[in-house]
């Protein structure tokens, strides 16, 4: 029996004969732009107003108040470990995560998913090599290992590297999905991008880690929830799990061992690997805000039981992206978005398909939006909150008063969290003016990231190595990615 697509196959004719009729630009516009309805905007509001909650509690009606160091940067170093792997796996996967693996997969196929094998190979290292250092020394922030293992030039270096590619990365993690849902649905974006800034900056500055960590955990349950229903209604809309499948398989889309060792072909299961364990190391190992997550455990049994749960917890947030992408291309595969212009960019896809299979479940697209939010907002809250006290530990903290309360501590903290979130939020407007916003972001953060790698490798695995040969070797890193027109990220 043939199948019906009728959504899809009017689609592809009507673009044919708008095309031929020289409007293809009109029917783009009329088209793809749809609307959220008021169920949609309650769902998001509801997400945005029980994060601002969590921040509020933390803050005023806790039992234990974010006055202290302790409280407000690392949760007391006591916290529950389901809530902190919940956040750790939501801090890891941001909105540009979940609005591009499904179009990297619908353009490319699914060797990309091979992420998952480099994931369980960064977590092991992460696990056996990096953790139990930092965890004996009893850190508050990663590089300050650095300044013990070399001396403070180091430390500083670090820490200025990574507070720059926070302020630099925050603010895409932001724009990117905004721009996205703004394309296909019209929501202002300079109206939900301030909004959404200013909630994440209110309750991550009120209650510190722990309010982070509750909102992430509440955060990751939304991100779940949208792509499984969207995996139930597109499943459906398209004739099954076996027509998803059979359709990528007739196109060859479905490899994950490409074995070629050609460097020149996009995706093979060696540059997937390979590239990504590298890069995959430095966010489990050495990122401040995967560090301050296991250093709030009780103990170091506790903490690698942490990296465990979250190494599962991003894989199956891998598949279920990926199942999504070839749920995409099984709906498409008579009329690809892309190439008949129906969507002008990659990261438009999903959003576009949310909203044409949302008519037959009224809230979808809202699910779909605070789902993607909750993600930029897990980032960005990890970030504000990690960058407040790597700022302090690192650049304030030496010239304070050896006699300055742990009160007026906070309360430092709090006010350097408000202030980058506030830069943050300028940022988003200056990114909109960037061309190639993603691939800007990611090569500005394989400059920094690879380098900072390299420093801890360097100091944990080559006990004979001097502050002189990091700082001859991090300068060397730069300069060759400078002179090749390198790029570190992937």
């Amino acid at each position: 029996m043939e199948e019906e697509l009728p959504v899809l196959h009017n689609a592809y004719i009507e673009v044919e004969d708008k095309i031929e009729d020289g409007d293809s630009n009109g029917w783009r516009d009329s088209a793809t732009r749809h609307y959220f309805s008021a169920l949609d905007y309650s769902l998001f509001g509801a997400m945005l107003v029980l994060s601002a909650m969590i921040g509020i509690y933390f803050a005023f009606f806790a039992k234990k108040k974010q006055n202290t160091i302790s409280e407000y940067l690392m949760g007391g170093r006591n916290m529950s470990l389901a809530p902190v792997a919940m956040s750790l796996t939501a801090s890891y996967v941001s909105g540009i995560t979940l609005l591009g693996v499904p179009s990297e997969v619908y353009t490319y196929g699914t060797q990309f998913s091979a992420l998952c094998f480099a994931t369980v190979i960064a977590g092991l290292f992460s696990a056996i090599f990096f953790i139990p250092v930092f965890y004996e020394l009893h850190l508050n922030t990663s590089y300050e290992y650095l300044g013990i293992r070399f001396d403070r030039k180091v430390q500083v270096l670090g820490s200025f590297l990574f507070v720059v590619t926070y302020l630099l990365y925050i603010p895409v993690v932001i724009y990117v999905p905004a721009l996205a849902i703004n394309q296909v649905s019209g929501v202002n974006i300079h109206l939900i991008t301030p909004i959404v800034c200013l909630v994440c900056i209110f309750y991550t500055t009120l209650g510190g880690m722990k309010a982070v960590v509750w909102a992430d955990a509440l955060q990751i349950l939304l991100m779940f929830g949208s792509l499984f229903a969207i995996i139930g209604v597109g499943t459906n809309t398209v004739g099954g799990f076996n027509t998803v499948w059979q359709r990528n398989a007739d196109t060859n889309r479905t490899e994950l061992f490409n074995m070629d060792l050609d460097p020149t072909i996009r995706h093979t299961f060696w540059g997937v690997v390979i590239g990504l364990s590298f890069n995959l190391t430095y966010h489990f190992s050495v990122n401040q805000g995967m560090v301050q997550r296991c250093l709030v455990m009780p103990n170091l049994k506790q903490a690698r039981i942490l990296i465990a749960i979250a190494l599962a917890g991003v894989s199956i947030l891998t598949a279920i992206s990926t199942y999504t992408g070839l749920q995409m291309f099984a709906a498409y595969y008579d009329c690809d978005q892309l190439s008949t212009k129906v969507v002008s960019e990659s990261d438009q896809l999903l959003p576009h398909y949310v909203m044409e299979i949302a008519k037959s479940l009224p809230g979808l697209p809202g699910l779909f939006m605070a789902g993607v939010f909750s993600a930029a907002l897990s980032s960005m809250s990890t970030g504000l909150n990690s960058m407040s006290g790597v700022i302090y530990e690192d650049f304030i903290s030496p010239f304070m008063s050896p006699r300055t309360s742990e009160e007026r501590a906070s309360f430092i903290m709090k006010i350097i969290c408000a202030i980058l979130g506030i830069i943050c939020v300028g940022m988003v407007f200056i990114v909109e003016n960037l061309e190639g916003v993603i691939q800007t972001a990611w090569s500005l953060e394989g400059i920094a990231c690879g380098p900072k790698l390299g420093i801890f490798i360097l100091g944990m695995f080559y006990p004979w190595a001097s502050s002189t040969v990091q700082h001859i070797g991090s300068l060397g890193s730069k300069c060759r990615w400078s002179i090749f027109g390198g790029d570190g990220g992937i």
